[in-house]
């Protein structure tokens, strides 16, 4: 799985009512992997605590962990009093939402989003001052308030991948919208059942697939990179075998195959070729190189 775990919660309809509080991760095929369930009375610091403390028994605290949440206070407050050493971030949607709903700035949102996928912090910082122009308030709160490194991706300090929002975890909520009316016992007698099917069905996906150097989700990308990156002119400026300069339509791009980097900080952020290095690649080696060689070691 990767190292990014989305926390969400639900309510339950049933005669007891109550909370479901759920982690799910992604693997490198962009499957959704529920961990793990848990049913409490109402969301406070010591139930989602809890949650944490017996969560790492599965998911190990690390620098290179991350979580992604709504801006609930106990999701937070747990994940600081139970992980040491991961790094939390808000969902990117969450945070929007909440600029149209309570701000009624929907009509510059696209700004807001423009912003926090950012991969550069030339890019980040062009889209903030416009943002900041439209919306001064809302501005001040994300910088000064939360933070850049909460919710862009441009200065979060660990690597979140592509994982902006938390829609995975909602996801698997509507799945379970009819079992939430069940009792307790039932709902999770239900959920191991039907994700037990869904993992077997995986299993042998991944066993069918096993001698492939690439899943079919990241090969797709690298394909799609390469034929980005059939228009840029390449040279190896340095003299270095490893660092090629891109040039197109008056933009310039760095790579570093060593470092598996670029100075559009796309490699570096996602952890697969982006259309310069794809571009690098084919005039280093030939038309296929990237797709055969380069190993996908990182998710």
């Amino acid at each position: 799985m990767r190292k990014v775990i989305v926390v969400d919660d639900t309510h339950l309809y049933g005669k007891y009512k109550g909370v479901m509080l759920s982690t799910v991760a992604q693997d490198t095929e962009n499957h959704i992997y529920p961990i793990v369930f848990y049913v409490i009375d109402m969301e406070n610091d010591a139930y989602w605590t809890f949650f944490y403390e017996k969560l790492k028994s599965i998911v190990v605290d690390g620098p290179d962990l991350c979580f992604i949440s709504d801006r609930h206070k106990s999701i937070a407050n747990g994940i600081t009093k139970a992980y040491n050493h991961a790094h939390h971030e808000y969902c990117m949607r969450h945070l929007g939402k909440n600029l149209w709903v309570n701000h009624h700035y929907g009509e510059h949102l696209y700004l807001f989003y423009n912003t926090a996928k950012a991969y550069s912090s030339e890019e980040f910082s062009n889209h903030f001052v416009e943002f900041k122009n439209y919306c001064p308030e809302e501005a001040f709160f994300l910088e000064h308030e939360l933070g850049f490194g909460k919710w862009s991706r441009q200065y979060f300090p660990n690597n979140r991948f592509n994982v902006m929002i938390k829609n995975i975890a909602e996801l698997v909520n509507s799945m379970l919208i009819a079992e939430r009316e069940y009792s307790v016992a039932s709902i999770f007698n239900s959920i191991d059942k039907r994700f037990g099917e869904i993992f077997r069905e995986r299993r042998v996906y991944v066993l069918k697939y096993k001698d492939n150097k690439f899943v079919r989700a990241s090969e797709k990308i690298l394909k799609d990179n390469m034929s980005e990156g059939e228009s840029f002119y390449v040279e190896n400026v340095s003299g270095d075998e490893r660092k090629f300069t891109m040039f197109n339509s008056g933009c310039t791009a760095k790579v570093d195959l060593l470092e598996r980097s670029c100075s559009c900080w796309k490699f570096d952020l996602v952890k697969i070729p982006c259309d310069h290095a794809m571009a690098t690649l084919r005039l280093k080696h030939d038309e296929d190189y990237g797709l055969r060689v380069y190993d996908y070691s990182s998710p």
